[in-house]
């Protein structure tokens, strides 16, 4: 029996107990597990990633066969504050697969990664998941972004998957009432608000200042109070036409797409709550697409979202109202401050460069210098600069930075 070829702490027979378990075989065994770690610095700041291709038999008479997996382990920190992964992967997810796969057997529905095995250690956010690669799913280029054939195919996916939670919603309220809130419903006095939306912000007011000083005065002056009450009133539920369950960090990295098949997946739940569709759509719209598909596509995607999410809610008989393509425009401009934060707050980290990635992870938010200085490196990629070059006049233009 051979052991890892990568030093971590998940031993063959961590890996034979969790094969046991998904495969429903308690006399599995492992034979050989080869393992790469995929550790790419300001990808992945909660969590290591391991790939495995393992070798087993289900019974000591099988027949070897050949799995890939990949091996998510969130850091310790992470895992003790808690995230909503582990409800998504082993109960949400699942429900809402099996709401699609009864409404149409023969369409394509796959949401997610198959979560096959979760560590039941307490305190721990440890899972075996099937390996989206081998089934020829893959990245997009974060540093390009999204053009308009690879957006619709992500949209397409995100009308299936808003579709599915709002069934589920009116069918199991209990279940999807475990979901706690959008961590910005209290406000943005806590760390990472502190640091990604208010430092953040107050960064870029200051590097814009020159170029757009009317704009930048108004981003200063909308900090603190402004900023915070508005945005707890984006992410309040209680204040949306209608409600879907968000993936709640949708951007490039945690896209899949199978172009060949014209169909996308998605990673990484730690962030789901109950809002307003518009909470995924412009967090998706402002750090991963193209510029030009952001700027002129805007409501040719909207319209395909709304096609997908309406198809898929008539083909699940879903008893309740379907949305408008008006009341999903609507929710774009009610939730117009959460782009704006995506795109000054946000973008300028999901596209950073391989040189910025360098030394870039959960530490650096840690400590404000070191943050400080990340920015600098940070708002010098020609994305984010040309983006936000383009989008804070019209956050401006449409109000989005006006005080009471």
């Amino acid at each position: 029996m051979a052991t890892t070829t990568t030093k971590i702490k998940y031993s063959v027979n961590y890996i034979q107990k969790a094969l046991a378990q998904a495969y429903q075989s308690e006399n599995l065994h492992v034979e050989n597990v080869e393992t790469a770690t995929r550790k790419q610095n300001g990808e992945n700041f909660c969590s290591d990633i391991y790939r495995l291709t393992v070798k087993y038999r289900k019974t000591p008479e099988s027949p070897i066969e050949v799995g890939k997996y990949v091996i998510k382990n969130l850091y310790p920190d992470v895992a003790v504050m808690g995230t909503c992964e582990k409800l998504l992967l082993l109960q949400i997810l699942p429900a809402m697969d099996e709401i699609l796969g009864k409404a149409s057997p023969s369409t394509e529905h796959k949401l997610n990664a198959n979560c096959l095995y979760c560590d039941p250690t307490p305190g721990t956010e440890d899972y075996l998941l099937e390996d989206l690669n081998a089934l020829d799913y893959t990245s997009m280029d974060r540093q390009k972004g999204l053009d308009l054939y690879e957006a619709k195919i992500c949209l397409q996916k995100l009308g299936q998957f808003h579709a599915a939670s709002m069934v589920l919603i009116q069918e199991q309220p209990e279940l999807v009432g475990k979901l706690p809130p959008s961590q910005y419903s209290k406000g943005l006095e806590f760390d990472l608000g502190r640091v990604i939306i208010l430092n953040g912000t107050d960064y870029a007011a200051k590097a814009f200042a020159k170029e757009m000083p009317e704009i930048a005065a108004k981003m200063k002056a909308h900090l603190r109070d402004t900023y915070a009450k508005r945005m707890r009133s984006v992410v309040d539920p209680k204040n949306s036409a209608f409600n879907v369950i968000t993936h709640g960090d949708l951007w490039v990295n945690n896209i899949l797409i199978h172009k060949a098949a014209e169909k996308a997946v998605f990673v990484d739940f730690q962030s789901s709550f109950v809002g307003s569709p518009a909470i995924d759509l412009h967090f998706l719209f402002y750090t991963s697409l193209e510029l030009d598909v952001l700027l002129h596509s805007q409501t040719e995607l909207l319209q395909h979202y709304h096609e997908s999410l309406t198809n898929t809610l008539k083909a699940c008989h879903y008893t309740g109202s379907i949305p408008t393509f008006q009341q999903v425009t609507d929710e774009i401009q009610r939730c117009l401050l959460y782009g704006y934060y995506a795109a000054v707050c946000e973008l300028p980290i999901c596209c950073a460069t391989r040189e910025a990635s360098e030394d870039f992870g959960l530490h650096t938010f840690e400590d404000d210098e070191v943050m400080r200085k990340k920015r600098g490196q940070l708002f010098t990629n020609p994305r984010f600069l040309k983006t936000v070059r383009s989008t804070l006049p019209i956050f401006h233009e449409k109000g989005v930075l006006e005080t009471p």
